[in-house]
């Protein structure tokens, strides 16, 4: 696999070598549920995948990745930051391959993921499907429950169609009662939040997997696709 083309929110699967070994680095000191969950994110036979994660100062041909198990802990998720070497990756899936999924909806959540894929292939709109909705859809696990809320990405379209886009998610975000949090993915490699850009303010936080920082609105403006 090719770290070059790796982005903010891509999934990677480690082989069952790999798994084997951050299972046994990971349950050094652990013990009791901790323990039992670490030890299935990293089985064998698990189905969970890494996310990409930023970090700094990786060998070359290192992965940073953040796994998490379905299952709450005192109303929290265990999240394991992990590295992983490129030749131990075995599947790379992208947020918007999730979207293209056939899925049985169980929660208010994959509710309203289902009604934003529908909406977004009727429009020829490229959308992810990020969270614990995108590893819903990845693992089939249970990873959405009554109370979460659904994160979505968007590449691909100019200020008016993504400007009709955030209304009509939004509006899906109230039909199920659900929070949607609508990410923008630039060609420069940046993810904004579609909230903050239509804010009267003159920046947005842009995350990347090398840093974060302001980029002016103009900016990203001129970045996003020009519109006939």
């Amino acid at each position: 696999m090719d770290k070059k083309k790796l982005k903010r929110h891509d999934l990677v699967y480690p082989s069952i070598e790999a798994r084997n070994r951050l299972r046994a680095e990971h349950l050094v000191g652990l013990t009791g549920e901790r323990a039992f969950l670490v030890a299935a994110v990293f089985a064998a036979a698990s189905p969970i995948p890494g996310i990409v994660r930023r970090e700094e100062a990786l060998a070359a041909d290192e992965l940073p990745l953040g796994f998490v198990h379905p299952q709450l802990i005192n109303g929290s998720r265990i999240r394991v930051a992990a590295v992983l070497k490129e030749s131990e990756a075995v599947k790379l899936q992208r947020p918007y391959e999730l979207a293209q999924l056939d899925f049985a909806a169980s929660t208010a959540c994959m509710e309203a993921a289902q009604a934003a894929c529908v909406y977004a292939a009727a429009n020829s709109i490229k959308l992810g499907v990020l969270g614990s909705a995108g590893l819903e859809l990845a693992t089939g696990l249970p990873f959405t429950h009554t109370d979460s809320d659904l994160d979505l990405l968007i590449t691909g379209v100019g200020l008016t169609q993504l400007q009709k886009a955030y209304v009509e998610l939004q509006a899906i975000g109230q039909r199920f009662r659900v929070d949607i949090d609508l990410e923008v993915e630039l060609a420069n490699g940046y993810g904004i939040k579609a909230a903050e850009l239509f804010q009267p303010t003159r920046t947005v936080l842009g995350k990347s997997l090398t840093d974060v920082q302001l980029l002016k609105k103009e900016a990203v403006l001129e970045i996003l696709p020009q519109e006939a």
